[in-house]
């Protein structure tokens, strides 16, 4: 089977291409192709030119060369050489008499130079024009001139840069004429309604022992959510932030190495309706799965905690109140909403495992999920600093392990019956390795989960064994390694 993943600039759209240079995974909509391969940038591009400049040019300095090549090679050489000369002999002669040339101009005339700067694929790009196969320099307040190289037709292109128009004084600088500045196009902005959440209920305070030590400096206070429409406009990422993206874990949906194992995965966040008897089904099959619930469903129903906690079940963080991270629900795009910053998610996750620990006296597992699938490098790198690896539900081939069990209304395209439902599930095309999709409560009439026993019944009568998502992570060499990672810094940050 094709290797797949997903894109690391849209986490939500299967990705079956990789980047020559950096082996990220691409989509359709970003990869680049060039000389028969793909490529995430220009940058990238340009470093797998670097890379092979190299050996192509000591192939053809290995390569042998016909006779007659070498003569009309040497006699074009040496014609270069006395025509270079020739020139340069012209213009000291033509200086020493302070006599212009006739006919001729005697410098060429200044070749216009211009630049657009505009918002594009989360990025400012610069493109600019010039004398072709000419240099420009790029000159803005506060950071250091950037080298422009020109093409045959005089183009050149800059993505991802980390200029801020609204602040920042662009210049292009040119030999032939003087400094053109240049104004950014402005960035497109998109309004974003969130979805209503109740209030949380108030919470008693911890006590001593509930209260953690994160290590490191101390974060400012978060930022709340602003009510109403949230209006999203694209924003360069600080150098820091670029980097925290860049070693960020890769998306995790689909463990291609654990052996015949699958995990299945329940979320809980604002209602608990039938979760005692989901929890009794479980119970029933013998089924211990891992549980993503918020901490306003904990600080709602310890008692419930305490029970599926007692029972084997494993627990990660989907943050305290269940908030959108992302504007992917208006434009497709996981660009961070206003409000989303490292110190407000570090404190969704840090309120959910204090809550967590009032509750129970333990700590969670280092693994977490974000609302709603909203996340980005950005967001798993963030939350790896606290110790928390992020796990997504299964999807392949249009395929996906998410049971929409989450959708009530008979008269949505969504909506399945509970045997329809464990059929779409059955189907899936890899079912090993897989990681399930479902959720603690339920508005249905019928509750989905009393179709889960023929759903195990089925599963390991293909051999498949149900795990928790620490478990099926465990047995793959892939992902230890990030799991363990993420278990040192959880256990750091938050001891027991």
């Amino acid at each position: 089977m094709r290797a797949v993943s997903h894109c690391y600039v849209h986490p939500s759209h299967e990705a079956k291409l990789r980047c020559t240079s950096c082996g990220r995974w691409l989509c359709d909509r970003c990869a680049n192709e060039w000389d028969d391969r793909i490529f995430c940038s220009r940058r990238c591009r340009a470093v797998q030119g670097a890379r092979r400049a190299p050996a192509i040019t000591w192939k053809a300095l290995q390569s042998p060369i016909a006779p007659q090549w070498s003569i009309a090679l040497v006699a074009g050489v040496a014609a270069l050489l006395l025509a270079t000369a020739g020139s340069h002999l012209a213009v000291l002669l033509q200086e020493s008499s302070h006599t212009p040339a006739r006919g001729r101009i005697s410098q060429p005339a200044p070749f216009p130079v211009s630049g657009r700067l505009a918002w594009k694929d989360g990025g400012w790009r610069l493109d600019v024009e010039g004398n072709p196969n000419g240099r420009l320099l790029v000159l803005a307040d506060g950071s250091a001139p950037i080298e422009v190289a020109l093409d045959a037709a005089g183009r050149g292109t800059l993505a991802d840069l980390d200029i801020l128009p609204s602040t920042a004084r662009v210049q292009l600088v040119s030999i032939d004429q003087p400094p053109v500045e240049i104004d950014a196009a402005i960035a497109p902005t998109v309004t974003v309604l969130p979805s209503p959440s109740p209030s949380p209920s108030p919470s008693p305070s911890p006590s001593p022992k509930s209260v953690f030590r994160p290590t490191g400096a101390v974060t400012p206070p978060p930022v709340a959510p602003p009510k109403g429409p949230v209006v999203v406009t694209p924003r360069v990422l600080p150098r820091e932030d670029r980097l925290v993206a860049r070693s960020a874990p890769p998306v995790l949906h689909l463990v291609t190495d654990c052996g015949p194992r699958i995990a299945i995965t329940f979320d809980g966040a604002d209602s608990s309706a039938g979760t005692a008897d989901l929890l009794d089904v479980l119970h029933t099959i013998d089924l211990r799965g891992t549980l993503f619930v918020t901490g306003e469903f904990i600080d709602a129903n310890p008692g419930l905690v305490r029970h599926a906690l007692l029972a084997g079940h494993e627990f990660g963080n989907h943050t305290y109140s269940h908030e959108h991270l992302t504007s992917y629900a208006s434009n497709g795009r996981h660009e961070l909403l206003p409000h989303v910053t490292r110190a407000w998610l570090h404190d969704e996750l840090q309120r959910t495992e204090q809550a967590f620990f009032r509750a129970t006296g333990r700590t969670m597992a280092p693994l977490w999920r974000a609302p709603f699938g909203e996340e980005n490098a950005l967001l798993r790198g963030w939350a790896m600093e606290l110790g928390y690896l992020h796990v997504r539900w299964s999807s392949l081939e249009g395929a996906s392990l998410d049971s929409l069990d989450w959708v009530s209304d008979e008269h949505s395209a969504l909506y399945r019956e509970p045997e329809r439902m464990v059929d779409r599930l059955l189907r899936f095309p890899r079912l090993e390795g897989g990681i399930v999709l479902m959720h603690l409560s339920s508005e249905r009439p019928e509750p989905p989960w009393n179709e889960l026993p023929r759903f195990l019944a089925n599963l390991r009568s293909r051999g498949l064994e149900p795990v928790t998502v620490s478990d099926l992570l465990a047995d793959s060499d892939t992902w230890r390694p990030w799991l363990e990672r993420a278990a040192r810094r959880h256990e750091a940050v938050h001891p027991d």
